[in-house]
């Protein structure tokens, strides 16, 4: 802390983390943390995992900025005190309907735009398209993109903390198809929780109608998520989800975080975590206080 100021920005808010939190302990989640090859299962304080130092601080034309506290006051503070998250936070998943779309939709969105991940993705492309290695196809409008973030070492952290603070309806709203699930088994989430599922031109496994779609997961509670797709007929559903369409979540899940840029906590605390790890191409090597230690298995073994 330094005059009054928190230097930990969570770009994962910790009201939602909590919905995740260690049945013995409020303030803890088991989690698997990723070190190269080495994967820890371990129990966490909530408020160590999920930010980066001074993620939200800036410098304009001199003078020192943040939106740190904005963040907190336009967009955390009124969500969690939203009725759409009361009833997650209730644990009435099944009470969500139709009035609880666009709430659903804004905060996907919303973590997504605000994650390390997508200013590490921001930093990364800029840097590739400097290179001369991006698509040659890329539109006016992405070069165009492109040109102005490497116009100032500050444009690509400019373009996070706009999409970060963006609070208005996104145009696609209406047409968004919000299709919240309830998982007979734990479902897990990560330190970036709206997860991709599907995009066009890609085969998706949850079957034919997704492989057009563009869609994404998040999950709500440990028993409750919820699709956010674009690109079919709008909609809004409430429904139970079977056990095999959770397990695959569950693996999505980890897939993401062994291949993502930033995502260093896996939230899992379900019965078939070792199965997906072996699954994965790990190996237990021995257990710990609170977990176990497992290893990245090389090609062949």
């Amino acid at each position: 802390m330094t005059a009054g100021k928190p230097k930990r920005h969570h770009y994962v808010p910790q009201f939602y983390l909590r919905r995740f939190a260690c049945p013995d302990d409020a303030n803890k989640v088991r989690v698997v943390e990723r070190h190269g090859d080495i994967l820890a299962i371990d129990r966490k304080s909530i408020d160590r995992i999920g930010y980066e130092d001074a993620l939200h601080d800036y410098v304009d034309d001199g003078v020192a900025g943040s939106i740190e506290g904005p963040i907190n006051h336009m967009i955390e503070t009124p969500f969690s005190n939203s009725l759409t998250w009361t009833k997650i936070a209730d644990g009435a998943c099944t009470s969500l309907s139709e009035d609880d779309k666009i709430p659903i939709y804004g905060f996907a969105r919303h973590l997504q735009r605000r994650n390390l991940e997508t200013l590490r993705f921001i930093e990364t492309e800029s840097a590739r398209f400097a290179d001369g290695d991006l698509d040659a196809d890329l539109s006016e409008e992405e070069r165009e993109m492109h040109a102005w973030i490497a116009a100032s070492a500050d444009n690509a952290h400019a373009l996070f903390r706009e999409g970060a603070m963006d609070t208005n309806i996104p145009e696609d709203a209406d047409a968004i198809n919000v299709m919240v699930c309830h998982s007979p088994i734990p479902l897990r989430t990560s330190t970036n929780p709206t997860l991709m599922i599907s995009a066009p031109g890609h085969q998706s496994i949850f079957g034919a109608f997704f492989n057009e779609l563009r869609t994404w997961w998040l999950t709500l509670d440990r028993y409750c998520g919820a699709f956010i797709v674009a690109g079919g007929p709008p909609g809004f559903s409430n429904l139970p989800m079977p056990a095999d369409a959770a397990r695959m979540i569950n693996q999505h899940y980890l897939v993401q975080h062994g291949n993502s840029l930033t995502v260093r906590y896996l939230l899992a605390n379900d019965p078939y975590l070792d199965d997906d790890l072996v699954w994965a191409g790990y190996g237990f090597e021995r257990s710990t206080t609170h977990g176990a230690r497992w290893r990245k298995r090389v090609t062949g073994q």
